[in-house]
């Protein structure tokens, strides 16, 4: 199981880090529109102005770009231990998700139809940039599935002693190779 995990991730991460890029592309489009609204343009009357949540989704697109290099240990990180590193992916890719979440949730209460004002470039990269979100949430829905697996994978069986992984020191003695001795489980 942890193999198929494993050979799904890296295609679900790299899809993800595409996502997030296209999404910080067209979020930075969309705002450097509301923010430069040329002379003429209805609107909002042609002042200039910025979404909330468009910057919301920037954000979430950074945070996804900037997390995933250390989720994937692309970028040396001082978490050695595998359980360790399985609770950061859970905990950053919770979080990014809850971000997205409301993110995509907000963006489509705000203009759920567009279908009225296709004919404008404005109202397309808005339609682009709610399916990419959408579409990032998705995968990232995936990944945290993946996770999950991937940690409840690496459960000891029934008769493996009962030491937790971070309770030993990398290379000391393993319950039963030292004799068997209590004092050997709890080595900090």
């Amino acid at each position: 199981m942890a193999t198929y995990t494993t050979l799904l991730r890296l295609p679900l991460y790299i899809i993800l880090w595409v996502f997030a890029g296209v999404l910080l592309i067209l979020t930075s489009v969309r705002l450097n529109y509301t923010l430069h609204l040329p002379r003429g343009d209805p609107l909002n009357g042609g002042v200039d102005f910025f979404d909330p949540i468009v910057a919301h989704l920037l954000v979430c697109s950074l945070l996804a770009l900037a997390t995933i290099p250390f989720v994937m240990r692309w970028v040396p990180q001082p978490i050695t231990s595998a359980a360790s590193a399985n609770l950061f992916e859970l905990t950053a890719l919770s979080v990014i998700w809850l971000l997205w979440l409301v993110g995509c949730a907000v963006s489509t209460s705000v203009w759920p139809n567009l279908a009225f004002c296709y004919q404008f470039a404005a109202c397309r990269v808005l339609a682009a940039m709610m399916a990419f979100a959408w579409l990032g949430w998705i995968v990232l829905v995936g990944l945290i599935v993946l996770a999950v697996l991937n940690a409840v994978a690496k459960a000891r069986p029934a008769r493996a002693p009962i030491m937790v992984e971070w309770a030993s020191q990398p290379g000391s003695a393993r319950f039963g190779a030292s004799g068997g001795r209590a004092r050997d489980l709890y080595v900090v």
